[in-house]
C-alpha cells in the first residue's frame, strides 16, 4: 500500500489480522465475519478460565484469632448447679 496511498486512504485495518485491508465502508461488516476473530474470542475464554482457576487454587493464610473458650468446663460447671425453671444462674456457684 506504501505504492498506492490514494487507495490506502480508502482502507481499514482489520482489528483481529493488520493483512486484512478492506474498504472502509465495509469493516464493520468483515469484522463481524472476520474468521480470526473467533481465535481471538478463544484466547480471551482460554486467559479468562485460567485466571478464575488460579484464584481457586490459591490458598488462604487466614487463621483463626486463639480462643480461650472451653465449652465442656463451663458445661461442667453448670451441671454442678441445679437447673431451677423461671430463675437465672450465673454460672456462679452460691454456697
Amino acid at each position: 500500500m506504501k505504492n498506492h496511498p490514494d487507495i490506502a486512504k480508502q482502507l481499514a485495518t482489520c482489528p483481529f489480522n493488520a493483512r486484512h485491508q478492506v474498504p472502509r465502508a465495509e469493516i464493520s461488516h468483515h469484522i463481524s465475519s472476520c474468521d480470526d476473530k473467533s481465535c481471538i474470542e478463544q484466547d480471551i475464554v482460554s486467559q479468562s478460565n485460567n485466571c478464575h482457576r488460579e484464584k481457586m487454587n490459591t490458598v488462604s493464610m487466614w487463621q483463626p484469632s486463639p480462643c480461650d473458650e472451653d465449652w465442656d468446663k463451663d458445661l461442667q460447671e453448670q451441671s454442678n448447679s441445679a437447673f431451677v425453671w423461671g430463675t437465672f444462674n450465673s454460672g456462679i456457684n452460691n454456697r
